[in-house]
């Protein structure tokens, strides 16, 4: 009897690549038998190192188009999705139905702007403008571009509330991060009870020691 395909559709945070920096290619290296979907959900440009970030609601539109297509190429497929950190939000923003099992590492619970901005603020060359296109130095070298329409979209949201809704529509485990530098400590109150929630040690992106932990608990919950 032939087995059915399995797909992990990848989810990025913001203003990285579709690899999220390693943390989904090291994932995928550990999922055989799973054919991993990574895609970009920003604008790139490699000449001049700049990555032009997506508003999150077309964001969301971006990820049922690949779903779309994946559930074109292989109708009784095996669907499962894994984000990070902001990637989780243009999940919940989808909805999408007739998932297996989603994973959402490091996602926020809220989306106010103003650490976010603080941070980028603080940086020399940063330049801010809510009503324009604010021009952000990344530590590696890139600059990110990030259009009004992005500030637009993440007023008023409730990621949690999004979370909820989500989780009736698929099995969903959130993976938090205890030493998040980016995000900070975190309260998850409201959540529902459906969602199941694992800690690990670690920071934002789970690097160094961190790594192999997180990608083993991911394995472990698609297995």
């Amino acid at each position: 009897m032939k087995s059915l395909k399995h797909f992990a559709i990848f989810s990025h945070g913001f203003g990285v690549r579709k690899d999220a920096r390693g943390i989904f290619t090291d994932i995928a290296s550990v999922l055989p038998g799973i054919e991993p979907v990574m895609f970009d959900y920003n604008e790139i440009n490699e000449t001049e190192n700049i990555i032009t970030i997506t508003p999150l609601r077309r964001q969301a539109e971006m990820l049922k188009e690949i779903l779309r297509g994946v559930k074109e190429s292989a109708p009784d497929a095996i669907v499962d999705i894994i984000s990070h950190s902001q990637g989780a939000v243009a999940v919940a923003l989808a909805t999408p139905t007739e998932i297996r099992k989603t994973i959402f590492l490091a996602p926020p619970v809220g989306v106010s702007s103003g650490r976010m901005l603080a941070a980028f603020r603080s940086r020399p060359g940063a330049e801010i403008n809510m009503e324009g296109m604010s021009k952000i130095p990344r530590r590696d070298g890139s600059i990110t571009l990030v259009p009004a329409d992005y500030w637009t979209d993440r007023k008023n949201l409730k990621p949690v509330q999004l979370y909820n809704t989500f989780a009736s529509h698929t099995n969903l485990t959130i993976i938090k991060a205890d030493h998040d530098e980016v995000l900070g400590e975190m309260n998850f109150e409201g959540l529902s009870s459906d969602v199941e929630m694992l800690s690990l040690g670690g920071d934002h992106n789970f690097t160094g020691n961190a790594r192999r932990p997180m990608v083993e608990a991911v394995k472990g919950l698609l297995s």
